[in-house]
């Protein structure tokens, strides 16, 4: 891929390392490697990325609970191999909420989870500028049984409590909205889906401006990955 031009990549994460354990623990048995790659030590993180140019390459993780600790994994690789953290380019996945919602894979109570969350996004704002966060994820939902309405709804209501918690921590909201993202479902309706995301574009814009009083138009904007729903 990296040959033929691609910029950005994506790592899934298997169970075991979603859940903070050693692909070696018993609970582990059998889920290693399944749904993604095994990550127990710095030297896995090394291996996974050998060979990518880490400063032109972004990279997104799909890791959750245990995401500041693979985060700082890989900034200690790209340390080593003399990149500067300030080039790294990617995205964390990082939204625990929807993991009480709809997956499961949490490890903390809602409230020190939240605390690890809002962590991570002061570390970036401050030491990783070209790094989304977090990105605010409905498909889940959906793929838990939502419907497109309450897909939306429970995701909106997920990306409030995180920008609340950012500005209790005392970031500014122009600072770190911008580089919120999003990932939702489509499923087989093309008339609901695509009226579904008009009015989440219309709903964040509003919320952005009229609850949090962001003056930044990209603060405004819901940028939003999407994929086809597996359900």
């Amino acid at each position: 891929l990296i040959a033929t031009g691609q910029t950005g990549l994506n790592v899934a994460f298997d169970l075991p390392t979603q859940m903070g354990y050693d692909s070696d623990a018993p609970v582990a048995h059998g889920e290693v490697g399944k749904v993604g790659v095994a990550i127990d030590s710095l030297e896995d993180m090394a291996a996974l990325v050998d060979g990518i140019p880490l400063d032109r390459v972004s990279v997104s993780m799909t890791i959750n609970a245990t995401a500041i600790v693979l985060l700082a994994m890989y900034i200690a690789v790209a340390r080593r191999r003399r990149v500067p953290p300030a080039a790294l380019t990617g995205t964390l996945q990082n939204d625990i909420l929807k993991e009480y919602v709809a997956r499961g894979t949490y490890i903390f109570p809602p409230r020190p989870s939240l605390r690890l969350v809002t962590d991570v996004c002061a570390f970036c704002e401050r030491d990783l500028p070209r790094w989304n966060a977090i990105s605010v994820s409905g498909y889940h939902i959906r793929e838990a049984g939502a419907t497109a309405v309450q897909e939306i709804a429970f995701t909106l209501a997920d990306a409030k409590a995180y920008v609340r918690a950012a500005l209790e921590r005392g970031l500014d909201v122009d600072r770190f909205a911008p580089r919120l993202s999003f990932f939702f479902a489509a499923h087989g309706d093309i008339f609901e889906e695509a009226a579904k995301f008009r009015a989440a574009r219309r709903l964040w814009a509003r919320i952005m401006r009229e609850e949090f009083g962001a003056k930044d138009p990209k603060s405004w904007m819901l940028r939003f990955h999407t994929q086809t729903g597996g359900s």
